[in-house]
């Protein structure tokens, strides 16, 4: 898990065939796009087919800053301004390079999840615009949203749990 390697290349699995997704379905949209959906799945808002692709492609771009950017961010600062349970024992020297790369891989778990919201909730929207009655599949979107808390709630304990811990050798 301290490995950073593995969300990156599953993020960048996941950011292809979201884009792919997005090319398949394209020439299919109508001009006028429902971007927008009551609870119970039908469409209230609309928008230009080229800004409702081009707004989603922003929106699930951010899911980058949060992968990649951010920790590096991270890194980049001074212990002083880091804030983590038991600062002092995972900052040291010897141990912040594992830290920082524990920090970058739960980034890119992190940034994974949040892409496939994003890229779920797009093909969603997408699909709904192809079906007859235009109605957007709340009930999956539902779905996806409880898993992703449940995942941010086990990945929070993680974390935390994490940086609690000291080594009893090294107290």
């Amino acid at each position: 898990m301290d490995d950073p390697r593995l969300p990156r290349l599953l993020y960048f699995l996941l950011l292809s065939a979201g884009l792919l997704t997005a090319a398949y379905y394209y020439p299919q949209m109508p001009h006028r796009i429902a971007s927008h959906f009551a609870a119970d799945g039908h469409p209230n808002g609309w928008m230009p087919r080229e800004s409702f692709f081009l707004i989603m492609f922003f929106v699930t771009a951010t899911s980058a800053i949060v992968a990649f950017f951010a920790p590096w961010q991270i890194a980049s600062k001074s212990n002083a301004r880091i804030n983590l349970p038991n600062r002092d024992y995972w900052l040291v020297p010897e141990r912040r390079d594992a830290t920082m790369r524990y920090i970058a891989a739960m980034m890119g778990w992190f940034g994974c999840a949040l892409l496939f919201v994003l890229i779920l909730g797009t093909s969603l929207a997408m699909q709904a615009n192809l079906a007859p009655d235009g109605r957007f599949n709340s009930e999956a979107m539902i779905a996806v949203l409880v898993g992703f808390l449940l995942f941010l709630l086990v990945w929070m304990v993680r974390f935390i749990r994490h940086f609690q811990r000291i080594a009893p050798s090294d107290n």
